[in-house]
């Protein structure tokens, strides 16, 4: 199909490429010009072709001084031709002269239709006609990606800019780039499609990239895949890999806030012990605790260090409690991983007593434990007089 479309615009071409430097007369010369072929067509960068033009004189009388030059651009190169007819010559009524010319299309030259010019010269008077030499050129597609966060981790997402230009001569269309790598999915149809992307052109996209929990935190590379077709429908494809380095997620978390004794009693040594357990993926550092209330006197930060996965460890405070009431005590936990600083934080409701508690707890215990005691002696009295 493609061929026969070639063949029609070519016998077009040279259907329409007739000159007559005057209308028929038997006494005059009559001049025509026909452009016999294009070889091959059309053409390539790079590649040479032919170019056959033929002069023919179809009045009654001898044309003298015929003269024909040809003209062309930057985009080809003329190697040779087969006669010069570029000096005067003449042509008897009813005679013909063909010439082939050789060129050569500029290995830039992108796709395109470029002209070549004829011009005939006869007894000073000048016609000028173009044949179009339709270049076809060749993509050439690369691709970059850059990504735009630096801290990336199982389970989350982070944006890459992916830049495709063609640095070919030809017309690249149906371009798509996907994801190929597991663990890696893009936001949306998971498919980017450009429909045409023509010679010097480029264009830039941000993609979206979410990762599933199931990859490691070793070095990985998100493997893209481009596929495009090229003007005569040949297809190419090109991969690409983006390197990343996925970071450890550490999670750290309360195991238990141990608060000795309870109720507090007001101006009495209390210990607060706090435990800190590593949940998450990798080691934990810088980690500190921080105690907050203006109701206790005594120490308010501990030096934990570092948590490896799975690992726990006591940060424990020595405090005097001040003044009496309800008072709100906050647990402050800060710490690094590769992601930055992160910190958590508990709130406790603790009570604290006046000192003339321990009077009235001793008290208290003391009628506590005689009414045992007394339920106790009640209750054996009433069973051994059932059983009596």
């Amino acid at each position: 199909m493609k061929r026969t479309v070639a063949i029609l615009l070519l016998i077009s071409l040279i259907s329409t490429f007739v000159i007559a430097t005057s209308s028929y007369n038997a006494h005059t010369p009559v001049i025509k010009a026909y452009l016999e072929s294009i070889s091959p067509y059309p053409v390539e960068p790079g590649q040479d072709f032919t170019i056959q033009i033929r002069i023919s004189n179809e009045g009654g009388e001898i044309a003298k001084d015929v003269k024909t030059e040809i003209e062309y651009g930057e985009y080809f190169f003329l190697k040779s031709k087969d006669d010069d007819f570029d000096k005067p010559f003449n042509l008897y009524a009813g005679s013909s002269k063909d010439n082939t010319y050789y060129f050569v299309v500029s290995p830039d030259t992108l796709s395109g239709e470029y002209p070549i010019s004829v011009k005939f010269n006869r007894g000073g008077a000048i016609t000028e006609k173009k044949v179009f030499v339709r270049v076809i050129g060749q993509p050439d597609i690369i691709f970059n990606t850059k990504l735009l966060n630096d801290k990336i981790s199982p389970d989350s997402s982070f944006d890459v800019i992916l830049n495709i230009n063609n640095v070919g001569t030809g017309i690249a269309r149906n371009i798509k780039l996907e994801p190929t790598s597991s663990g890696f999915v893009m936001g949306g149809s998971n498919l980017i499609f450009i429909k045409e992307l023509k010679p010097n052109e480029e264009i830039n996209k941000t993609v979206h990239v979410m990762t599933t929990d199931s990859l490691s935190t070793e070095p990985s590379k998100l493997n893209f895949k481009l596929t495009y077709k090229d003007e005569k429908s040949n297809q190419t494809t090109l991969n690409q890999a983006l390197g990343i380095r996925l970071l450890d997620k550490v999670k750290l978390d309360l195991a238990a806030v141990i608060v000795d004794p309870q109720p507090l009693i007001k101006g009495q040594k209390a210990t607060v012990t706090v435990r800190v357990e590593n949940l998450g993926e990798g080691q934990a550092e810088n980690i500190q605790v921080l105690l907050k209330n203006n109701g206790f006197e005594g120490q308010t930060k501990a030096y934990i260090g570092k948590l490896d996965e799975g690992e726990d460890a006591p940060a424990v405070f020595t405090l005097i409690p001040s003044k009496t009431g309800e008072h709100e005590l906050e647990v402050k936990v800060t710490y690094e991983d590769d992601l930055g600083q992160h910190q958590l934080t508990e709130s406790l409701e603790l009570l604290v007593l006046g000192r003339d508690y321990t009077w009235i707890g001793i008290f208290a215990t003391i009628i506590i434990v005689g009414t045992g005691l007394f339920a106790y002696k009640l209750f054996w009295r009433k069973k051994e007089g059932i059983n009596s």
